[in-house]
């Protein structure tokens, strides 16, 4: 019996770099129970991945989304998971979102235009849609109908490609990162706006990565995990690729505390983020619970 989860991934639906039916094939090879697809802001993966998710009888699929949400320092997402794609809300939800990034990278291209570097949309866009047509595109500048995402890790890929930075990462902290002179800063939902169509699409809301939060000690992210429970989340992701021993086991007390559902993910985007690696940090079924094994999982 397989006992391994990965609850944190992405595809070129967003900005990952594998199609999502080659990332449930990767998942499978890496001899996984289940895995989700959590595109930012964006469901339109889901159908071809739960497709070629029938082809691999042991493994399961998740149907999820990562969504960002208004947090006062440092980032906040939330992961939706279990989700039914067709939620009239959640659906909402999504079109809000991508009109935001349609509106949002526009100005970050003006700005690193401003500072004398030759890039255009139609570069990102190149970057971003691995030659599907640009209609399928959401945020090149208008929200059209909904489809794949583009956001700052093209735009950070296309200033690689150019020779402006060394690294995806580069680019980040060089020109588009939080605080750069290029960053441009979108719309974003409460945590209840967030939340709640997660809820209502009958999915399970998860704080995402919690080591972005920002928090500066552990009373102080005992507090914020507090108002999110407040604000309806169910769990929190435990296990992640960027967290330390130490801050596994402090988030993993915090939610058995609280009584929060236990989850963990790679955050796995392929070739756009190296470090992380499907099905690492490992995830067992034990980890997460009987109770979240079932709902999620029919485990």
């Amino acid at each position: 019996m397989r006992r391994f989860v990965d609850l944190h991934t992405h595809s070129t639906a967003s900005d990952g770099s594998l199609r999502p039916a080659e990332l449930v094939a990767l998942a499978d090879a890496a001899g996984l129970a289940a895995m989700a697809l959590t595109d930012h802001d964006t469901t339109v993966g889901l159908a071809e991945a739960k497709d070629a998710a029938r082809g691999f009888p042991e493994l399961r699929f998740v149907e999820g989304i990562e969504i960002s949400a208004k947090w006062p320092v440092g980032t906040l997402h939330i992961l939706g998971l279990g989700i039914d794609e067709q939620s009239p809300s959640l659906r909402a939800v999504v079109a809000e979102l991508q009109a935001a990034r349609a509106e949002r990278n526009p100005k970050i291209i003006a700005k690193l235009r401003d500072m004398g570097i030759d890039i255009d949309m139609d570069e990102v866009l190149g970057a971003a849609c691995c030659g599907e047509p640009p209609a399928q595109i959401s945020g090149s500048g208008s929200p059209g109908r909904p489809g794949r995402i583009i956001g700052r890790l093209h735009i950070a890929e296309v200033l690689r490609a150019k020779g402006c930075a060394g690294s995806t990462a580069e680019a980040f902290d060089k020109y588009i990162g939080n605080y750069a002179p290029g960053f441009v800063d979108k719309e974003r939902l409460t945590p209840p706006e967030a939340i709640g169509p997660i809820h209502e699409a009958g999915g399970l809301a998860v704080l995402a990565h919690p080591v972005q939060l920002g928090c500066e000690n552990r009373a102080q992210l005992t507090q914020s995990v507090r108002d999110l429970q407040a604000a309806g989340i169910d769990g929190i992701e435990v296990y992640h690729t960027d967290h330390s021993p130490d801050q596994t086991r402090a988030y993993l007390g915090l939610a058995r505390r609280l009584g929060l559902g236990v989850v963990g993910g790679s955050d796995f985007h392929g070739a756009a983020k190296p470090g992380a690696v499907i099905a690492r940090p490992p995830v067992s079924l034990r980890a997460i619970g009987k109770l979240w094994s079932e709902k999620l999982l029919g485990l």
